[in-house]
C-alpha cells in the first residue's frame, strides 16, 4: 500500500485532481479512506508504467472531418499540458493524429476515452446554416513495456536537411531523421524538432506505435476487447452550446469544456 500511495502522489494528475477531492492528503487518510477499493480498482502497481497512445481517426458524416480531427487534437494537447501530463506527437496527418501520453497510469486514466465521439454543429468551412452530424472515433492504446525490441540490424537511420520554414538552424543542418524498418519496410520521418537527437527519439517513438498497431499477438486481447465494447462516450453540440456525457450521464457547458476549465477524466 505504501509503495503504490507513493506512486500515486508522484503523479501531479493524480494527486492535485483526484486524492485532493478525495480529502486525501498523506497516507494515513489513504488507507483509511472510504474510497480506497475504488482507487484499488483503478490503479494497480503492475500498470504504473502502462503509457497510452490516443488515437483521433476522422470518420464519415461530414466534408468538415479534417477540420474536427484538427479542433480535437489540439485540445486535448492543451487539456494535458494544463493538467500536468507530458506527451510527444506520433503523428499528425489530416484524417489521423496520435499522441503519446508518457504519464504513469495514463492507460488506466484515459482508457474511457476509448468510443464514438459525435460533433454536431454547423459547417463553419461552407456558406450553410444547414446543421451536420460528424464523428471521430479516438482509439486508446496501451504502450506496455517492451512492445517491441528494436534490433539495430533491423533499423537503417539516415539524417537530411530538415525542409520547409522553421528557422536558419532547421534548414541548414542535418537534424531531419529517417527510419527504415527492414523486416516491415516501415519509413518514419521526422523532422519537427530542431535538434537530430529530439528528431531520432520521436522517429523511434513513432516506429514503436506502427509496429504496435500492425501486431497480431501483442495486446491482441486488450484492444479487441475496447473495440468489441466500443459505444458512445460523448455529443458534442455546438447549436445548444451543450455536451452530453453518454458514460457518466452527465451534461457540460461547451466552451467551459473546449476552454479546459472541466476535468472531463474526473474519475
Amino acid at each position: 500500500m505504501n509503495k503504490l500511495y507513493n506512486c500515486l502522489i508522484n503523479s501531479y494528475y493524480i494527486r492535485e485532481f483526484i486524492l485532493k477531492k478525495l480529502s486525501i492528503y498523506c497516507l494515513n487518510d489513504f488507507l483509511n479512506s472510504n474510497y480506497l477499493s475504488f482507487l484499488l480498482k483503478i490503479f494497480n502497481l503492475k500498470n504504473k508504467n502502462d503509457f497510452c497512445y490516443i488515437e483521433f481517426i476522422s470518420k464519415i458524416g461530414g466534408i468538415d472531418s479534417k477540420d474536427i480531427n484538427f479542433f480535437f487534437f489540439n485540445f486535448y494537447c492543451k487539456w494535458l499540458k494544463k493538467f500536468g501530463f507530458e506527451y510527444n506527437i506520433c503523428e499528425n496527418n489530416n484524417n489521423k493524429k496520435v499522441l503519446l501520453i508518457k504519464n504513469i497510469f495514463s492507460f488506466s486514466l484515459f482508457k474511457n476515452e476509448f468510443g464514438i465521439h459525435r460533433i454536431i454543429r454547423k459547417n463553419p468551412l461552407i456558406n450553410s446554416n444547414k446543421i451536420q452530424t460528424s464523428f471521430l472515433h479516438i482509439n486508446v492504446l496501451p504502450k506496455l513495456e517492451n512492445n517491441y525490441i528494436l534490433l539495430k540490424k533491423d533499423i537503417e537511420i539516415y539524417f537530411f536537411k530538415s525542409k520547409g520554414s522553421g528557422g536558419q538552424h532547421v534548414n541548414t543542418t542535418n537534424s531531419a531523421v529517417r527510419i527504415l524498418h527492414k523486416p516491415t519496410n516501415l519509413v518514419i520521418n521526422c523532422q519537427s524538432e530542431r535538434s537530430q537527437i529530439k528528431n531520432k527519439n520521436c522517429a523511434l517513438k513513432i516506429l514503436e506505435y506502427k509496429l504496435l498497431t500492425k501486431s497480431k499477438i501483442e495486446n491482441k486481447k486488450i484492444i479487441n476487447n475496447l473495440k468489441y465494447n466500443l459505444k458512445y462516450i460523448r455529443t458534442y453540440n455546438f447549436e445548444k452550446n451543450e455536451i452530453l456525457d453518454h458514460i457518466k450521464k452527465n451534461k457540460y457547458i461547451l466552451n467551459l469544456f473546449f476552454n479546459c476549465l472541466i476535468n472531463f477524466l474526473n474519475l
